[in-house]
């Protein structure tokens, strides 16, 4: 028998080009065998897809999830990377699935776990509020810097920190720090490598201020230097705070020998003054109590003192080991003098700010 079918309209029967009496099927029938049909559809996923799907369980090393209308099960690999998401997934239970290939040669659908989650961790990060952070694994050193895991959403993501940013000033040993977990901020993403850059030194930066508010005076703490100049010692303490010891007030045992002070060496001091500053607070540090001419000078004071510099701007005054004053140019010039370095002569205090500690003077 010849038969001519026209698809896709349940409303329209088979005809046939014979047995005219038979050329109307009965129409109950076909609806019944269309719904049949569209019951059974067999639905084509796209690659990017999130699937909500069945576990059921582990066939040799694949984790097999179904989906009622796909025309076969989403496969999963059993790596560690998978399957720490699935550890506590009981048969049965209904889980979201990252559609990441299909294969319509040999057909099956690959599905994972872990590129979803990371696409979520991702996108969480790019919504980080400024001053959020993210903790991180420093795994490895190399050359320019650290490679590390950041750790957000119950998700690891690789991300790199390069040495001048793991901490607020050069680690002295940048060993010292591998295998440690720190508190980072996002700096940017390598989209090419898939990594994101981060900064420990930005997260502690923000600690300063507060951290700052808790320093006490005539109490012990203890840092490690960081670096030296001829005219004093610079320290590291308290994580994220950075504070200046000068050669008048180091142990009288150091005093003549700065130089041999190296990085990383161990030190315990006080807090000297603390100078307000709207970027970042100076810290004034001291290995002797005592108090100095800075603790107590006065405008209108007369002081003893001596030339140490001539500079373009005015006329640099020793008034003790740790004190300098200024003569400004525009005092010079009322005067109408010069003066030459080593120059032992009276200067009168004409003003003293603490903030940037500084003091005018002029020739007594």
């Amino acid at each position: 028998m010849n038969m001519t079918n026209t698809i896709g309209n349940p409303e329209l029967d088979y005809l046939f080009e014979e047995d005219t009496f038979k050329s109307k099927r009965n129409k109950k029938e076909h609806q019944d065998l269309w719904k049949r049909y569209e019951s059974t559809f067999v639905d084509m996923p796209k690659k990017g897809d999130i699937i909500n799907a069945k576990y059921m369980g582990v066939i040799s090393t694949t984790h097999i999830f179904s989906v009622p209308g796909l025309k076969d099960d989403i496969r999963v690999d059993t790596r560690l990377n998978e399957t720490k998401y699935l550890k506590n997934c009981q048969t049965g239970e209904s889980v979201d699935v990252l559609i990441i290939d299909i294969n319509h040669d040999d057909f099956y659908i690959k599905g994972s776990i872990s590129a979803l989650y990371e696409s979520m961790a991702r996108q969480n990060l790019k919504a980080l509020e400024e001053g959020e952070s993210v903790t991180a694994v420093i795994k490895s050193l190399n050359p320019a810097g650290y490679d590390v895991e950041i750790s957000h959403g119950g998700v690891t993501l690789p991300g790199f920190m390069p040495n001048t940013l793991a901490g607020i000033n050069k680690l002295y040993d940048p060993s010292s720090i591998v295998g440690q977990t720190f508190e980072v901020m996002i700096e940017s993403y390598a989209e090419s490598e898939g990594t994101y850059i981060v900064s420990r030194r930005k997260y502690l930066q923000t600690l300063i201020p507060e951290a700052v508010k808790q320093l006490e005076y005539n109490v012990a703490y203890d840092g490690h230097v960081t670096g030296t100049t001829p005219f004093g010692v610079f320290v590291e303490f308290n994580e994220c705070l950075t504070g200046m010891i000068h050669k008048a007030n180091i142990n009288p045992d150091w005093a003549d020998r700065i130089s041999d002070i190296k990085p990383g060496f161990q030190i315990t001091f006080y807090i000297k003054e603390i100078i307000r500053d709207k970027f970042q607070p100076k810290l004034i540090l001291t290995q002797i109590l005592r108090e100095t001419l800075w603790d107590n000078i006065k405008n209108g004071q007369i002081i003893e003192g001596s030339v140490k510099d001539v500079k373009q701007f005015g006329t640099l005054i020793n008034l003790d080991e740790e004190t300098v004053g200024l003569i400004h140019t525009s005092e010079m010039e009322k005067l109408k003098r010069k003066f030459q370095q080593g120059e032992q002569l009276k200067v009168k205090v004409l003003s003293v700010d603490r903030t940037s500690r500084k003091i005018f003077l002029t020739v007594a």
